[in-house]
This record gives C-alpha cells, structure tokens and sequence, in this order.
C-alpha cells in the first residue's frame, strides 16, 4: 500500500468518525432539547397544583353549601307556612262576604 492509500483510510475513518459523532451529538440534543420542554411542562404543572383548591378548601366549601341549603330550606318551610295560613285566612274572608252578600241580598 502506498501513501496515498493509507491517507485515502484516514481520511475515510476520519469523515466517518466524525460523521457517527455529529450523529449522537444531534441526537443528545433533541434529548435535551426533549427534556428542557418536559421540565418546563412539570413546572407549570406544580405551579398550577400549588394553587388549586386543597381537600381542606373543598370541605369547607361543602360544610357552608350544606348550611345554606339548611337555612334555605327552612326559610322556605316558614314561606310555605305563611302562605298556607294567607290562603286559610282568605278562604274565611271570602265565606264571610258570602254570607254578608247573602243576607243583604235576601238569599239563604
């Protein structure tokens, strides 16, 4: 082998080196470029976990919803209770004009 042949190797082991090398130096940076993305996903994430609402936060929520469904129906019972002894005391309202109108008009 000549001279030239063993530079013609080197030269072919060389771009072949450096071929291979920019290979995995391209693909360690989309690895990276993969996990920079996944990092800044994760963070969010945290910060958007790190002020939603606790288990505490939504018993509490529970505990006032209940107290107001209590308290409103209770007003609604009394409401309904009011209304009932309206209708009972217009129910004798109107017999009475009825009996008025009856003895002014002559009818039995």
């Amino acid at each position: 082998m000549e001279i030239r042949d063993w530079l013609l190797t080197i030269s072919m082991i060389g771009h072949f080196s450096y071929t291979l090398w920019a290979y995995v130096d391209r693909k360690g940076d989309k690895t990276n470029d993969r996990l920079t993305d996944l990092e800044r996903k994760v963070a969010e994430i945290k910060s958007a976990a790190a002020s939603a609402p606790t288990h505490a936060d939504l018993g509490a929520v529970y505990v006032a919803l209940r107290e107001l469904a209590r308290t409103t129906n209770e007003s609604i019972s009394e409401l309904a209770g009011t209304v009932h002894q309206l209708v009972g005391e217009n129910r004798g309202q109107t017999d009475t004009l009825r009996l008025i109108l009856n003895r002014l008009t002559g009818g039995q």
